[in-house]
């Protein structure tokens, strides 16, 4: 293994190569397929709070071993030259390049700050070392780069990365994080899916207008896609008028929720509404309950904008196929039942659990409908055209609400990513990522992202002492950002429903 070891003020940075050089398949270029070109210029942050320091060295050497199973992670992004008009297609030169670490100590802090799981940029911000953007095409800039910060004070270590999103989605952020932390503690990697270096590439769409008035207006984000000189006002704008909402709830807490969901369906005995489904219906439902207290008459919430991932399905795309496999799928729209003016309690508790339903099982159909192959390689042939479109015009996906009747959900609850900030031993007190916390950025306008819960940290009363609180260990937490003037109102009548337990059941009444 090749370590450049360099020291700048205040920290150390290591440049980490693959351990052995590696090739893909006898290629050394991986031709990259428009989902991947959409995403060019996000980055995702992360950050793994681990309760004790990790041995630098070490650490660097489990990263250089991922390294050689994902060598596209250690190349360098590059464009082939434009043609006839059009842009020259993008591709990944495997140049076993290296990935840079770097090593602050901080004498200062007490704690690191953040106890939920999606922060503000201006918090995060001071923890990563950024890719510098808007572009990385061309330019000898690692696509991956690591800080560990030593916080003296608090004994803790954070640990953060800075990840391209064309690299891959979140799960494939996950599981190169995942093999990092399995070769630092030693273990075998021999479970953990083996990454495939392949792309994907669907075939051009069938000139079909009945075919193509299906399918693309289910595509809100590629639909209203828009240049970056449009989309950077509208963004500013609405993060100036929003304020970040952070939902923590048990797992106690969602499966009472579905439970009584399911019971207000026709068939409770058939009911297949899962936890997430319903939880997402929950936080529609309250959106609409604040819009109706604070702006009466505006229009209201009925259809929900979904991202789903379809890895898993070798015709479409591997488990762990590198790159990304998630698209943004619009469900069917919704019309919740009428409740009458004076509804007393009993009729309005089993008002909102059967409103819970109908969401819930919208949103469900849409997935049920993104899992059949009939449906999703049709699709996936117009979203990747309306990807490769998007490209040649410079466009970027509009990730803002595209009018009042929408909300997207982005969730990756099934992915373990506290997994992948365990580096101690099963003899540890710390193992199994007990009490790591992960953490992440950017939460935007009705753009609802849903995360396993952290476990939380309550200090005491001279701050060098305290407890952990592992309350929502197994729950989920959510977060995004409502309008300043719906805010309270929402956050208020969550609050009130999760104190009272959401209520009686339904069996009661």
């Amino acid at each position: 293994m090749s370590l450049v070891h360099f020291v700048i003020p205040s920290e150390q940075r290591y440049l980490v190569r693959p351990l052995r050089p590696t090739r893909c398949e006898g290629r050394d270029v991986i031709l990259y397929p428009p989902t991947d070109t959409l995403v060019l210029s996000f980055t995702m942050h992360g950050a793994w709070v681990l309760p004790a320091f990790i041995d630098v060295e070490r650490f660097c050497v489990a990263v250089a071993k991922t390294l050689s199973i994902l060598p596209g992670v250690a190349g360098r992004l590059c464009k082939l030259p434009d043609t006839g008009g059009k842009k020259g297609d993008i591709y990944l030169r495997l140049t076993n390049s290296g990935v840079p670490v770097s090593v602050v100590d901080d004498y200062t802090t007490e704690r690191f700050p953040m106890g939920h799981v999606l922060v503000d940029p201006e918090e995060f911000e001071p923890w990563v070392d950024p890719i510098p953007l808007p572009s990385v095409v061309d330019e000898d800039e690692p696509l991956f780069r690591v800080r560990l910060t030593r916080l003296h004070k608090s004994g803790q270590m954070i640990y953060t990365t800075c990840w391209l999103h064309a690299l891959g989605d979140g799960y494939m952020a996950s599981l190169v994080g995942t093999y990092i932390s399995t070769f630092y503690r030693g273990d075998s990697v021999e479970r953990l899916p083996l990454p495939s270096m392949e792309k994907v590439f669907f075939p051009p769409p069938p000139s079909d207008p009945a075919m193509a008035a299906k399918f693309l207006p289910l595509m809100k984000h590629l639909r209203d896609a828009r240049s970056p000189e449009e989309l950077i006002p509208l963004m500013l704008e609405s993060q100036e008028r929003t304020v970040p909402i952070n939902l923590p709830f048990s797992a106690s807490q969602i499966q009472r929720l579905a439970k009584r969901a399911s019971m207000a369906t026709a068939d409770p005995a058939m009911s297949r509404l899962s936890k997430v489904h319903v939880l997402m219906a929950y936080i529609v439902l309250q959106y609409n309950r604040a819009v109706r207290e604070v702006r009466p008459g505006h229009e209201l919430v009925d259809t929900v904008v979904n991202t789903l991932d379809y890895r898993g399905n070798p015709q479409f795309a591997p488990v762990a196929m590198f790159g990304n496999a998630a698209i943004t799928l619009t469900c069917p729209s919704f019309t919740l039942p009428s409740l009458p003016e004076n509804a007393g309690p009993r009729e309005q508790t089993i008002h909102f659990y059967r409103c819970l339903a109908v969401i819930a099982s919208s949103i469900r159909a849409g997935s049920l409908q993104a899992r059949n192959p009939e449906f999703l390689e049709p699709y996936l042939a117009f979203h990747n055209d309306l990807c490769r479109t998007a490209y040649q015009q410079g466009f970027y996906q509009y990730l803002l609400p595209a009018n009042d009747r929408e909300m997207t959900f982005n969730s990756s609850h099934q992915v373990d990513w506290r997994r992948a900030g365990d580096f101690f031993t099963k003899d540890s007190e710390f193992a199994d990522s007990k009490y790591t916390r992960f953490h992440s950025s950017a939460v935007i306008e009705r753009y609802v992202r849903i995360f396993p819960a952290n476990p939380i940290w309550k200090e005491g009363k001279d701050r060098h002492t305290g407890e952990w609180d592992l309350t929502y260990d197994g729950g989920l937490e959510v977060a995004f950002r409502l309008d300043r003037s719906i805010a309270a109102s929402f956050q208020e009548a969550v609050r009130r429903d999760l104190e009272l337990g959401f209520d009686q059941p339904l069996a009661s009444l």
